[in-house]
This record gives C-alpha cells, sequence and structure tokens, in this order.
C-alpha cells in the first residue's frame, strides 16, 4: 500500500481514537457526537458543547500555519453564524516534528488565513464574512498538539483500562471493538444516531465477546493478533455439526473474491459438510445478478460441486430450493450428495432466506442486509478481510497470506 494510503487511513484511525479519548473522559451521560454537525467530535455537557477538529499530518516535517488554514476557516464561519452562543473551539493537530515552545494561532494568522490566495481553500475564504470578530474567536479557540499514533492508542488503552475493561482483553477485544464501535457511528446519517455517551459506549463494549473484523480493524497494527482472536471464537460454533450457515457475500468489497470463492466453498465443504453427522446444506447468498452466479455455480461444477439455484426451467421454486439432497455413503466415511450447497443471488432471491431461519449467518465483506430477519439467529460478520483471511478464521486454512 502506498504511504500516502497509509496516512490516510492512519488519519481516520487517528481521529477514531481521539474520539474514542473523548467518550472515555466525559462524564457518564455527556453526549459525544461522532462527526458532529460542527466538527469531527462534539462533546456536549449540560453547561457547555466542545467542537474539536482533529486533523493528522504525520507526512509533515514541520508546524506551517497554512497546514491548518481550512479547519480555522471553517471554525471562524461557524463561529460568524453563532453569536452569542458561547462554542469551545479546539483544532487537535499532529505533526510528526513540532518545535519548542509549541506554535500558536494569533489573529496574524488568523489574517493571512482569510487573505489567502490558495485556491483550494478560495471557497472556505469566500465563506467568512467580512468583519468577524478574531478577538472574541480567540477567546473561545484552542489549538492542542497531539502525540504520534502510536501513543495515542498507548492512551486509550489506559483509558480502557482505567474503565474498568479487563486489562488481558484490551488489545484484541475492547479496543478494536471501541474503534469498529466509532466507525460505525461516524457513517449513520442522522446526527442523533451518531450521538453516544460513555455509560452507553462502555456498557456495549463489555457486552460484546467477539472481536470485530472490519476495514478499520484490520487496518490497525495488532491485524494478525485480531485474525487469530476471531479464529478463536468462531471454532466454538464451527465445530458443531448440525448448524444451518448461511453465507451473505458483497463481491465487490472484497480484493480477491473472484480468484478465491470457489477455493472458500470447496475447503469449506471439505472440512465441514463431508460426515453423515453434516446434514445442514448451507446456503451461498451472492449479492450479484443470476449470471455472474451461474458463473460461479459452472466453476463449482468443474471442481465436482454440485450448487442448487432452485431453478426449474426459467423460474425459481422455493420448495425446490429448499428441498433436501439425496445422499449415499461412498468410500472413506464420506457422504455422497446429490447437491452440496445451495446458491442464489440476494439481488433477485435473497428475501426466501426469511422462510428458513439459519443458525448462523455469516455476513461477508459489506452487503446490505436489512431486508433479513436475523432474530434469533448467530451473527458473524467479518468485513474488510480477504477471502484468504476469511478462509483463515473459519479454520478451513492455516494461512492467510
Amino acid at each position: 500500500m502506498p504511504r500516502t494510503a497509509d496516512y490516510t487511513i492512519q488519519g481516520f484511525l487517528y481521529q477514531f481514537n481521539k474520539t474514542a479519548l473523548e467518550i472515555l473522559g466525559a462524564q457518564d451521560n455527556d453526549k459525544i457526537t461522532v462527526e458532529g454537525i460542527i466538527e469531527d467530535i462534539e462533546v456536549a455537557t449540560p453547561t457547555t458543547l466542545t467542537a474539536i477538529q482533529c486533523k493528522y499530518h504525520e507526512a509533515s516535517t514541520s508546524f506551517t500555519a497554512s497546514a491548518v488554514y481550512k479547519p480555522l476557516l471553517q471554525m471562524l464561519k461557524h463561529f460568524s453564524e453563532n453569536q452569542p452562543t458561547s462554542i469551545r473551539y479546539i483544532l487537535f493537530v499532529h505533526f510528526s516534528v513540532v518545535v519548542t515552545p509549541a506554535p500558536i494561532i494569533d489573529k496574524a494568522v488568523l489574517k493571512a488565513a482569510l487573505t489567502s490566495k490558495d485556491k483550494s481553500i478560495e471557497k472556505h475564504v469566500k465563506a467568512v464574512p467580512p468583519g468577524v470578530d478574531l478577538d472574541s474567536f480567540l477567546d473561545q479557540f484552542t489549538m492542542e498538539f497531539g502525540p504520534c499514533y502510536d501513543e495515542i492508542v498507548k492512551h486509550v488503552g489506559r483509558e480502557l483500562e482505567a474503565c474498568g475493561m479487563p486489562s488481558g482483553e484490551i488489545e484484541i477485544l475492547a479496543y478494536p471493538n471501541a474503534i469498529h464501535k466509532i466507525a460505525t457511528l461516524s457513517v449513520k446519517h442522522n446526527a442523533v444516531e451518531r450521538q453516544i455517551t460513555k455509560k452507553e459506549f462502555l456498557s456495549e463494549l463489555i457486552a460484546i465477546r467477539k472481536t470485530a473484523i472490519s476495514r478499520w480493524t484490520l487496518a490497525l497494527k495488532t491485524r494478525e493478533k485480531l485474525l487469530e482472536a476471531r479464529r478463536k471464537q468462531l471454532k466454538i460454533h464451527l465445530d458443531k455439526n448440525s448448524r444451518l450457515r448461511y453465507f451473505v457475500i458483497d463481491p465487490s468489497s472484497i480484493e480477491d473474491y473472484d480468484s478465491e470463492i470457489v477455493l472458500f466453498i470447496s475447503d469449506y465443504l471439505d472440512k465441514y459438510h463431508f460426515k453423515p453427522a453434516h446434514i445442514s446444506t448451507p446456503i451461498l447468498c451472492l449479492h450479484a445478478n443470476r449470471s455472474e452466479v451461474q458463473k460461479i455455480q459452472h466453476r463449482l461444477y468443474l471442481k465436482g460441486i454440485v450448487a442448487n439455484d432452485g431453478y426449474m426451467g426459467a423460474q425459481f421454486e422455493e420448495s425446490f430450493f429448499f428441498r433436501e439432497p439425496l445422499a449415499s455413503k461412498s468410500v472413506g466415511g464420506k457422504v455422497k450428495r446429490e447437491f452440496n450447497v445451495r446458491i442464489l443471488s440476494c439481488d433477485d432471491h435473497g428475501i426466501v432466506l426469511n422462510d428458513q431461519k439459519c443458525d448462523d449467518l455469516f455476513i461477508i465483506g459489506d452487503p446490505d442486509c436489512d431486508a433479513l430477519d436475523t432474530v434469533d439467529v448467530n451473527i458473524e460478520h467479518l468485513a474488510g478481510a480477504t477471502m484468504k483471511e476469511v478462509k483463515y478464521v473459519m479454520g478451513v486454512s492455516n494461512v492467510y497470506e
């Protein structure tokens, strides 16, 4: 991955870590808004509102005022529109090198931002009305310099422990789930849905006993440990013979889907659906059109795997799809079945999964599963992982690279 991409992802993770610190440092019922209306993080107490914008400049070798012109202009615009409301504005920034004493933002810097000819911030300059009271803004403004990425991660870990999280569970359970929770909140459309209190946050973290696997947790430096932890957690149910399992997969969000999907199904069947005791035929539900599903169906056939798609001629028949395969025992104790797996397009017939509930629902990638009835179903969400990593955490492979 290019270093610029690394810095972009770390920038988001840095903000999520700062958000975690604000939540953990708040009073139990203070409302923290992730990606607030004003800034990246908003902390509302009964008497004050603090708006925090977080900027990560690891690639910058030193601080330059022009690097923070845009957030300053955005804050000035909001300040000008919300007088005489007293809002505390904080610009939380990280540069790889900052001289001592730390630079400050004064009227000269604000005036330079307001008169900047930089085309990239032209619209932000124009958005600030003339005559804005710079002195009053500075009375409500603070710039803070944050630690390096590794240090802020350690700080969050210490705060989680101080809030009662078992120290042995922080690295592979509490911390990644905290980052995952904040990332999940950040993408919700309604600002109210992006709000959380410290009490709610800690309560959810304590209740979660699965390590979140997502694009954000897998971007953490503990990726290998997280995959190993998830593998151990999944083993509990995967070792049970008679579980009915559905796999809902979004090909567009998995980088090695095309090269690995058939191998994944083949390896899964070889490990978890070959004995007489394996009585529940798994279902593969792909977020793809019928033509794409049929291509996978044919590739499976070439490997000796028959997939029932429920079609009789040109019509999909639900009863034909859910029928039990004829089976007979073959040499070596393996069972020879009429078909080995059921396959269908989520877009065309995914709703039929609600008519026969599974025991385990594996959501792989980022498919839309809102239409599925998941009450009383064990859900295992593996997002951000490659198919090789999915094979590893599900125990069908001992390597993930």
